[in-house]
């Protein structure tokens, strides 16, 4: 018997794939392999999306088993990663797991004695995750920032899908950071994408091809959303290897639509949605049952992966796609506050790979009481303190410029003679207000 346990919201081939966990090693005799290679492969044959690729898939794993492939495979869980690895190459989604005969019962199981959770608990586990939004912020520049880890399914998560749009409206510019994200409902996908695109619901962001469907199944944008529409703010999306399937989805169908800058890496290449399916002989394996097309290209991002505007590694991809943001906001029309808080902005990601130095006899002139605030020098640093409380060290930025650790709303600038002290501190404000400071010691 074959069991269809869950679609591919969280069952995918890169929980197999990147899945750290170590578990007790179950001997398989070779009856076992080899009966458990037989079932495996009618599932790909009978589920596949694509019934010609499904028949020469399967065959060719029934050849490679008959061939002795996997007869070093002593154990369920060894043999499982051997079909993983030999089946990814066909299809990035695939993946193969041993979940025991004790899955197997379950599965089997009257409905009616399964543990099931409460309707309250439906979600659970995905709101103790927050529906995969992990981080959402303004940065300096006024730039938003959503950290989303997992595209969770719309219907339980649209309240703090748009609470985290609604956040940063106000924004110039938005960075979405799917680097760490491994897939997920197209439902998200969908509605994030609208969020970004005209309103009307005109334009077809993706079509499904499967089995299951008489006629594509297609995607169109939202026609109304409840967090608006914001079709001309300056977009990003940053990736990395490990960003698969509605992951990719999401920064794919944007850069089809011409609607976002993409940074980072190639994303991992898994193009193909479907599900989790269990033999009686206690492996179970995703396979893809449906196939994206995306109306632009034609095609998706099935190993290929998607390939970012800006190749970068990903642990750089954030500063980049902050440089580009505030540079292309920097040639517009922006002034006052706004215009400081983008050259401010600009100023600390240039400061990361080139800090300022000052040596010891100019922070000397520095050094010295403003009023309530008063500066001094230890180890060859400025610190800074007012009224009398800790002292602080601050980072130089050079042109008599200082300002605290990682602090973009205000600049200290010291007004200096041509020789000797200074004669006034100025504290700039990133609201544009200046207060002076004369030096009283």
């Amino acid at each position: 018997m074959i069991n269809h346990i869950t679609t591919g919201l969280v069952s995918s081939a890169l929980v197999f794939a990147f899945s750290a966990a170590s578990a007790a090693q179950t001997s398989i005799s070779a009856s076992e392999r080899e009966a458990a290679i037989t079932a495996l492969a009618q599932v790909i044959e009978d589920e596949f999306f694509d019934a010609e690729r499904a028949v020469q898939i399967a065959d060719s794993l029934r050849t490679a088993n008959a061939d002795g492939a996997f007869d070093t495979a002593g154990e369920a869980e060894a043999l499982a990663a051997a079909l993983t690895a030999r089946l990814s190459e066909e299809d990035r989604h695939f993946g193969v797991n041993y979940a025991g005969p004790e899955a197997v019962a379950a599965a089997n199981a009257p409905r009616e004695s399964r543990p099931r959770p409460s309707d309250g608990d439906r979600w659970a586990g995905l709101r103790r995750q927050n529906f995969g939004f992990a981080s959402v912020e303004i940065l300096p520049g006024n730039i938003g920032y959503i950290d989303l880890r997992m595209f969770a399914p719309i219907e339980p998560a649209e309240a703090t899908a748009r609470a985290a749009l609604e956040f940063i409206a106000g924004t110039d510019a938005v960075i979405f950071d799917v680097r760490q994200n491994g897939g997920g409902a197209p439902s998200m996908v969908q509605y994030l994408v609208s969020h970004f695109l005209e309103p009307g619901g005109d334009t077809l962001i993706n079509t499904f091809v499967s089995r299951d469907y008489e006629y594509p199944n297609q995607l169109w944008s939202l026609p109304s959303h409840p967090a608006g529409f914001r079709p001309d703010v300056p977009l990003y999306v940053l990736t990395s290897g490990r960003t698969g399937s509605a992951g990719e989805a999401f920064p794919y169908h944007l850069q089809a639509l011409e609607r976002a800058t993409l940074i980072g890496e190639t994303t991992y290449g898994a193009g193909n949605p479907g599900g989790t399916f269990l033999v009686d002989e206690g492996f179970s394996i995703f396979v893809s049952t449906g196939s994206a097309r995306n109306p632009v290209t034609g095609t998706n991002w099935e190993t290929t992966g998607v390939v970012p505007h800006i190749p970068v590694s990903a642990d750089d991809a954030l500063d980049t796609a902050l440089a580009d943001a505030y540079s292309t906001l920097l040639e517009g029309d922006v002034g006052g506050s706004a215009r400081l808080g983008l050259e401010w902005g600009l100023e600390s990601l240039q400061l990361r790979d080139n800090p300022a130095s000052v040596d010891a006899a100019q922070l000397a002139r520095y050094a010295g009481s403003y009023g309530i605030r008063s500066f001094t020098v230890e180890n060859g640093r400025l610190m800074y303190s007012r009224d009398g409380a800790p002292a602080v060290a601050m980072e130089a930025l050079g042109d008599h410029r200082f300002r605290l650790p990682d602090d973009d709303e205000a600049r200290f600038v010291f007004q200096m003679n041509r020789s000797g002290p200074a004669t006034r501190m100025d504290l700039q404000l990133l609201s544009g207000r200046v207060i002076a400071n004369p030096r009283n010691d």
